[in-house]
């Protein structure tokens, strides 16, 4: 039956205005219901978010002085998406960045979180690259360049194993992090960079841009574009402040350059480490900029090992300078009588054995002051049989030997306390003899300590057991608002020990100096009073090391330190001058008390 012209004209009515009704309901769905949702996809062809980062938190000393801060820098930026087609880009790009099309691609697709989210391309972009590239920017689709900072060191204190470094976040850190972190950022790596990594680091912001069809920046948006558009400033670091005095570690760099080893420096008030330096070192400015691999290698492969922290994480035989543990030990058993002497002919058999003293003539007879301000090794020999090893490794025990000071720096070297469990594991059970304190009871043999050790030590005996935990941070400051938090010094206490003994101790180590006979009389300083103890170590790979501990004044000690040279030969010549110019420099300028000897004299 063939439809009259009115129905078809009502069927074409009809449906022509149900096609509007569709078009009309899908513009209501659109425009009313998911208005929001298109509108913010369309947005993303248009409008992009970049990632501010914070100004990093720098480095102070104790007195607030800046050592380590921030400088202007650029970094380059892709969109996944839009560089993928324009082969052009990549070639402008990396030659400007002195790399490969293909090692570009391959970054950008490792480091990719999305189409459109940005990859960090080029970091610490130098200004003639920069200038190149910002030149051609019409011709780079998809790549944007931001300011970033960079790590500078323009005040004359180096300290590189210190402060540490920054270097570009790993995966497994990524995961770690979270949210405040994306591929490419810089993160601390090493030394008080990482361990205060959550307090210089700040928190991200955001602020928004918009480009055109091939990703070219157009503008920046503001909430006067629309409240969603409202830009969120990063939130800055805080500064790290040092218990560190930047003229002492200046001096100490530059005395000790051209040696092995180092010397550190700590506030027996408080356990603030005053001075640390490890030479030889590296420029941090180094690793401030792109590292390539020719840089990295040589450090790498240096046999001097700059890389290596020789104060925290190498290890040595202290040598004499352990002749205290060995006396306390023997006191406090009464396994040692102060006034007992000895014959020191300048050798000792044993076993059929010749172990010799320092002094070849022989030191004659000696009781344990003598022993100390010669550093008799024939007195030590004969007391350590008496000791033994069980009560000698029990006192080193609680001065924190065998473990880590627990200084904030990281990867600190716990160092190496044989007791009859290790040589019971190392040469097997009843395969070792007694023999085997001839060589600890004058800090020689498996026993290993960091010169950190060492100076911790010294503090403990300034102090008569009080001591602390060796730190570096003093306090965070916030540096808009001012504020400032303190950080409580951790102290400790050396038990079991009575001041009888400590006295001893203490005045033998004060003859190592003051004394007609003492090892360290080029340590002394005219006007103040310390007290020390050397300590050559036999290296079976070269020349002895030389060590030198101690504290100052010695009624009130306001310091101790080490001082530590790597084949140094001896540490009353190698060692003592250095801890001498430690002691003349803060007395000259005026961060020690002096105390005369009359004074000391007349105590």
């Amino acid at each position: 039956m063939e439809l009259s012209l009115e129905s078809k004209r009502r069927l074409f009515s009809g449906g022509l205005a149900l096609l509007f009704l569709v078009l009309i309901g899908r513009f209501a769905y659109v425009q009313l219901l998911r208005g929001e949702q298109f509108l913010e996809e369309a947005n993303k062809n248009r409008v992009r978010v970049i990632e501010v980062d914070p100004p990093r938190g720098l480095i102070r000393d104790r007195f607030g002085e800046v050592l380590v801060e921030n400088s202007p820098a650029y970094a380059i930026y892709a969109v996944p998406i839009e560089i993928r087609n324009a082969p052009q880009a990549y070639e402008i790009i990396s030659a400007a960045l002195r790399t490969t099309p293909a090692e570009l691609k391959q970054q950008i697709d490792r480091n990719k979180r999305g189409n459109f989210v940005p990859v960090k391309i080029g970091r610490q972009v130098d200004f003639a690259a920069f200038s190149l590239l910002n030149e051609r920017r019409l011709e780079l689709t998809g790549v944007d360049f931001r300011a970033e900072s960079r790590r500078t060191y323009d005040h004359g204190v180096k300290a590189p194993h210190l402060f540490g470094y920054l270097s570009e976040i790993s995966d497994a850190e990524l995961s770690l992090y979270g949210d405040n972190y994306s591929p490419g950022d810089l993160i601390g790596k090493k030394g008080i960079e990482r361990q205060y990594e959550g307090v210089m680091r700040g928190v991200k912001g955001h602020r928004f841009i918009e480009v055109d069809a091939l990703g070219r920046v157009i503008r920046d948006l503001t909430e006067q574009d629309g409240e969603r558009f409202r830009n969120n400033p990063p939130e800055p670091g805080k500064d790290v402040l040092l218990g560190l005095d930047a003229s002492l570690q200046r001096m100490l760099e530059t005395e000790l350059t051209g040696k092995n080893g180092g010397a550190v420096v700590l506030n027996c008030k408080n356990g603030d480490v005053l001075a640390l330096v490890s030479k030889p070192d590296f420029d941090p400015e180094l690793f401030s900029r792109t590292l390539t691999p020719e840089i990295w290698n040589r450090l790498l492969n240096d046999p001097n090992k700059p890389l290596y922290d020789r104060m925290v994480q190498s290890v040595y035989p202290p040598g004499s300078t352990f002749k205290m543990i060995t006396a306390i030990a023997g006191l406090e058993t009464g396994l040692i009588n102060p006034n007992e002497t000895v014959f020191c002919p300048g050798y000792y058999v044993f076993g059929g054995r010749t172990f010799e003293c320092h002094k070849k003539g022989g030191h004659g007879t000696v009781n344990l002051l003598g022993a100390l301000e010669q550093s008799c090794n024939v007195y030590f020999y004969r007391m350590g049989f008496r000791v033994g090893l069980e009560h000698w490794s029990d006192y080193a025990e609680r001065f924190g030997f065998g473990r880590a000071t627990g200084i904030d720096l990281g990867e600190e070297n716990a160092g190496l306390l044989p007791n009859v469990a290790y040589l019971d594991r190392r040469y097997g059970k009843d395969r070792w003899g007694k023999g085997m304190m001839l060589n600890l009871a004058i800090g020689q043999g498996d026993l290993l300590v960091t010169p950190l050790q060492m100076a911790a030590f010294a503090m403990a005996l300034a102090n008569e057991g009080h001591s602390f935990k060796p730190r570096l941070r003093r306090s965070v400051l916030d540096p808009f608002t001012g504020a400032e938090e303190a950080v409580e010094p951790d102290s400790m206490q050396v038990k079991g020990i009575r001041p009888e003994t400590w006295a001893l101790v203490r005045r033998g180590m004060f003859l190592v100096v003051n004394g007609s006979r003492g090892t360290a009389v080029r340590s002394r300083v005219e006007g103040l009073v310390s007290a020390g103890k050397t300590g050559t170590a036999q290296n079976p790979h070269g020349e002895p090391h030389g060590w030198f501990i101690g504290f100052a004044p010695f009624d009130d000690p306001q310091i101790a330190f080490c001082v530590f040279i790597e084949n140094g030969g001896s540490g009353s010549g190698a060692a003592a001058p250095i801890a001498r110019k430690i002691l003349s420099f803060l007395v000259e300028n005026n961060k020690l008390t002096p105390q005369s000897e009359a004074e000391e004299a007349a105590d």
